[in-house]
């Protein structure tokens, strides 16, 4: 008889032992019982002998006979458990796809194991590309800096090219690569542009795969067969044994960050997982995070610079219009925007009209008396719908029918507030007739087949003018796109949020690298605020100057880079009780701060800034502390001594990327 550990999918923080008739291999799926009822777990280790005074019962079924993970995978598990404070069996069954096909694959349906292809594209690669290859591969020089890279090429500088260069150099060294992007949107169009250079298995892992699919992927990189995963966030849990580089595509955006249940962030999880395995990391970026940025210039990342774009073109040139001074031939459009979408149309090529705003209107106001329509199960505007006929809440999803009158007073005077996508593509079409036009954003691009299928039409020139939010500013490498109109680049820039600067920096940086990639390009950014500092370096594409002064800005109020957060977030559906709770909480966190002398400083408790979503009210406390380890200490004494009211969702979310 053997005595197995399993984590079962509970909210359990250990692990509990049954017996079997066989010992199991680690990262084995088994069905058990627990109380009266039962579920599945996995087997994470064992024991020599039965435990004393405990009832050891025993497993009821092996529900697979090929194990998920092996043990250098359950070390990186054990290690997000530990970190982000989450239960180890709900994280397995959170994170690792158990379908169980009905049907092997056929003979000659396998693919062979992954290799270098003989056949692929000859790559010719600029002198900043192969100073870059040769310093990642100058394994002396990577010691340094503990295998950690941050390469920060402007767009179109062939950041891709050089780190395609890198995989292959693992594959032929029998070594394994990971490569994540930020967005499943990404994902089609660099599987091309990657897997021209390899032949045999390339393993996809993101939530479009369907779970026959993600399973299949799964097993291959778990057997060895496959020695490339490129995915969405999620693939930083693949099986993979020998990896030998981790590549985290627009490492800056804020995909890479999970926000619900297991809140962890995928760019920092890569170096934990490196680390296992004594793997290379590259973050990739034209615009780098704070704190990537940070945390190479103080020599913790090599700081890999390409500053040219490849073929020798150049950056395109930006038109700043300050839309309190200039006339307007609509709502959202100036004459020179109108002008140069009229010269480029003129010319045959494309144009992205970009506003980080889906809908129609933010909301609708009433002339009257000044009440918004607003979500009655959230503290939050509707946004109108027009293509529906209908107002919509983004947070809960919530939806009515437009208003005839006031909710409150009655009046018939309702006004449509602010501007999204749908207003946008309405006036364009105005203004071009004739144009053919489409819109990218998660409303009409809903679905991996409809992604591919709007991305070919805009590369096979079908489509004159793109109207999108940020879905068109990730990564998309659009060859006849040389104009690039930002609507309104100020509508995230004063959200009550530490990197409201940061995130408008990059978005308008990002979207901007969309213009002239073959052909030199423009972009015509409006704005309200030209003289803010993140619009000002944006346009002068001046990204030190901007990580300067918002370096500056962080370390006077002490933010990340300079500290480090966690946000401990309570929801009920009783406002008293999430009071209670938080205040409750903030006394016990209190108490054990002073006791064990704990150098951290707690924020509030307070309403968060949405302070009700989906009926659920909202209160959080925020925890300061330089030190990561004085932080964990800190929530592992509190959840061991405070005990949890049970209508109360406490979810504690270690680094934030958000505060909203």
């Amino acid at each position: 008889m053997y005595f197995l550990n399993i984590a079962p999918a509970r909210p359990l923080t250990d692990e509990l032992t049954y017996s079997s008739d066989q010992k199991l291999p680690i990262g084995t799926r088994v069905e058990i019982p627990i109380g009266k009822s039962k579920c599945y777990g996995f087997v994470v280790g064992y024991q020599d002998n039965k435990p004393k005074d405990v009832d050891v019962k025993e497993i009821i079924s092996v529900t697979n006979e090929d194990p998920y993970f092996g043990p250098k995978n359950l070390e990186f598990y054990k290690w997000i458990t530990e970190y982000y404070h989450y239960p180890l069996g709900e994280l397995l069954s959170l994170v690792i796809p158990t379908f169980s096909p009905k049907r092997k694959p056929k003979k000659g349906q396998e693919k062979e194991k992954t290799n270098i292809s003989q056949e692929g594209p000859l790559v010719v690669l600029t002198d900043e590309q192969k100073a870059a290859l040769d310093f990642i591969r100058d394994d002396k020089k990577q010691i340094i800096y503990s295998n950690k890279n941050l390469l920060h090429g402007v767009t179109g500088s062939g950041k891709t090219e050089v780190y395609i260069e890198i995989i292959k150099d693992m594959i032929r060294e029998g070594k394994s690569a990971l490569l994540v992007v930020p967005e499943i949107s990404l994902t089609p169009q660099l599987i091309k542009r990657v897997a021209v250079h390899f032949d045999g298995a390339i393993s996809i892992l993101h939530s479009e795969v369907s779970k026959a699919e993600r399973y299949r992927h799964w097993m291959d990189l778990r057997s060895g067969k496959s020695h490339l995963c490129i995915g969405a966030r999620s693939a930083i849990f693949s099986p993979m044994e020998n990896i030998g580089l981790i590549v985290v595509d627009e490492e800056q955006d804020s995909s890479y960050k999970q926000d619900d249940r297991l809140r962890y962030n995928a760019r920092d999880l890569a170096f934990v997982l490196a680390k296992i395995h004594g793997a290379k990391v590259i973050l990739s970026s034209a615009t780098p995070s704070v704190e990537s940025y940070y945390n190479a210039k103080e020599g913790r990342y090599s700081y890999i610079t390409l500053n040219k774009r490849v073929r020798e073109l150049c950056l395109p040139t930006t038109i700043l219009i300050d839309l309190k001074k200039t006339d307007m031939v609509s709502k959202n459009f100036s004459v020179e925007l109108v002008k140069h979408i009229k010269n480029t149309l003129d010319k045959k090529e494309q144009v992205i009209l970009y506003i980080n705003r889906r809908g129609y209107s933010n909301s609708i106001i009433c002339n009257e008396c000044g009440n918004r329509v607003s979500c009655p199960k959230c503290s939050i505007a509707l946004t109108e719908h027009k293509s529906k006929r209908s107002l919509l809440c983004h947070y809960c999803g919530y939806e009515r029918n437009l208003p005839n009158y006031c909710d409150a007073c009655g009046g018939h005077e309702l006004k449509a507030v602010g501007s999204g996508t749908e207003r946008i593509f309405e006036e364009i079409e105005k203004l071009f007739p004739k144009a053919r036009i489409t819109r990218m954003d998660s409303d009409s691009m809903k679905g991996k087949k409809k992604l591919n299928e709007m991305i070919n039409r805009i590369t096979q020139k079908e489509v004159d003018i793109i109207v999108g939010t940020q879905i068109v500013g990730k990564g998309h490498d659009f060859p006849d796109v040389t104009l690039v109109g930002i609507i309104n680049a100020d509508v995230n820039l004063y959200l009550p949020d530490f990197r409201s600067a940061e995130r408008t920096f990059h978005q308008i940086m990002q979207v901007s690298g969309r213009a002239g990639r073959t052909s030199q390009g423009l972009v015509v950014l409006q704005t309200y605020v030209p003289e803010h500092f993140a619009v000002r370096m944006a346009v002068e594409n001046n990204y030190k100057g901007f990580y300067d002064e918002e370096l500056k800005n962080r370390n006077e109020v002490t933010y990340p880079p300079f500290t480090n957060l966690i946000d401990l977030k309570f929801s009920s559906t009783a406002k008293n009780d999430v009071i209670k709770a938080a205040a409750e909480s903030a006394d016990v966190i209190k108490g054990i701060i002073k006791k064990k002398d704990i150098k951290v400083t707690l924020l509030g408790p307070s309403p968060s800034t949405i302070a009700l979503i989906n009926k659920r009210y909202r209160h959080h406390i925020l925890l300061k502390g330089q030190s990561r380890a004085s932080l964990n200490k800190l929530i592992k004494l509190f959840n061991s001594t405070y005990k949890r009211n049970k209508k109360v969702r406490l979810s504690i979310d270690v680094d934030p990327y958000s505060l909203l």
